[in-house]
């Protein structure tokens, strides 16, 4: 386990299978993740087993309350960069933090444990909460690849973000003097 500051990170289990799958076809959240088909608990096995042999998935809990997910994959060793990705499935919890939390979490352990020297994501370009919460945390605008995904019958732009260690500790000094 992995404490933030709210937040406390753990492994995927298989009993969290379920909330995993009804999270991801949950049309919001679905539709910020970029995901193009609904997922059965096969594709979510599938999926997991994947995520643990690439990388690093976590649960985000509060309180014992699971809340989403996110993790580090796509590690490549030799340039010491991981991908991170997140969501928070419980929508009744938008807006509280527990995101910005775990993202500096995350990030943190990747750096601290994985010794990486950046880490990166990409991000619709339209999803300005996230934008704004992946910015609090220290990653900064890299590139903007035009026109990447179809939505509601236009293309929507994709963000890719990136920070370093020391962008890292500038956002958690903030996020832990509020």
């Amino acid at each position: 386990m992995i404490n933030g500051r709210f937040v406390t990170l753990r492994r995927v289990e298989p009993r969290d299978f379920d909330l995993v799958q009804r999270w991801q076809n949950d049309p919001e959240v679905h539709r910020w993740m970029d995901y193009d088909r609904e997922f059965s608990l096969h594709d979510i096995d599938e999926s997991e087993q994947r995520a643990t042999t690439e990388g690093h998935p976590f649960i985000i809990e509060v309180n014992g309350k699971p809340l989403g997910r996110t993790g580090l994959n796509n590690i490549r060793q030799r340039d010491h960069i991981a991908s991170f990705y997140i969501f928070i499935g419980e929508k009744d919890e938008w807006g509280r933090g527990y995101g910005l939390d775990a993202v500096l979490t995350v990030v943190g352990w990747g750096f601290e444990t994985l010794n990486l020297r950046m880490i990166e994501l990409w991000s619709l370009a339209d999803n300005g909460r996230a934008i704004k919460t992946y910015q609090a945390a220290g990653f900064v605008e890299d590139a903007r690849l035009p026109e990447r995904s179809l939505h509601e019958g236009k293309y929507v732009d994709h963000m890719v973000m990136s920070v370093t260690p020391e962008r890292w500790r500038q956002a958690l000094e903030t996020f832990r003097g509020r």
